[in-house]
């Protein structure tokens, strides 16, 4: 992580509550999410697709997360893109995710872009919106849909909407999460997030 946290922020979970003196707010939105709706824990990651701290957490610490947490109905968890301007594809990756979504595959599509930049090393990864098209295919998504969706940027929108809600809190880099409105920035172990969401399921 470039820089960890520098300000402190509250987020919109569950119930209202102000994110900052501005009286914005960070909520769930109405991105996909995985787990049960009402579970007692609410995460939610504002990442950017082409971030290699974002797939760091992916890779190591979200799987365990899934199994132990989210997969048990413990933890809602809401990715949220979050796209930095040196990152020359991640508001095309971001839209793309989106077109995804259009289909009920979001989070098949959001394994698949970490997964394919893994393969070619830790840093960053550069691709073209053919690769994205050429990738959806291989999750068994309509082509003829998403290809006609990505190139409509009919969801650029969507992604700079998630992107304005954040920007400005005083946040530099990314993944940055919320855990029921507590902040974490950075790649995170899987023990830093079981210590926070095991304080929240304490009766």
């Amino acid at each position: 992580m470039r820089q960890l946290l520098r300000t402190v922020v509250l987020a919109l979970v569950l119930v209202p509550s102000t994110a900052s003196a501005q009286g914005r707010f960070i909520g769930v939105d109405d991105d996909p999410a995985l787990g049960d709706p009402k579970a007692p824990v609410t995460i939610i990651e504002f990442g950017d697709y082409q971030c290699p701290f974002c797939r760091v957490f992916w890779r190591d610490t979200f799987p365990r997360l899934k199994k132990d947490y989210i997969d048990t109905g413990k933890v809602r968890f809401i990715y949220r893109d979050y796209p930095q301007a040196v990152h020359q594809e991640a508001v095309l990756s971001a839209m793309a995710a989106e077109c995804a979504d259009d289909q009920g595959q979001y989070y098949e599509f959001h394994d698949k872009l970490f997964r394919e930049q893994d393969r070619r090393g830790r840093d960053v990864v550069r691709y073209k919106a053919a690769e994205l098209k050429r990738w959806a295919a291989d999750i068994k998504l309509d082509t003829a849909a998403f290809n006609a969706c990505l190139d409509s940027e009919r969801h650029k929108d969507e992604v700079m909407k998630d992107f304005k809600d954040l920007d400005g809190l005083g946040f530099d880099g990314t993944p940055i999460f919320f855990v029921n409105g507590r902040v974490l920035a950075g790649a995170h172990p899987f023990a830093t997030f079981q210590k926070v969401i095991e304080e929240f399921l304490k009766p």
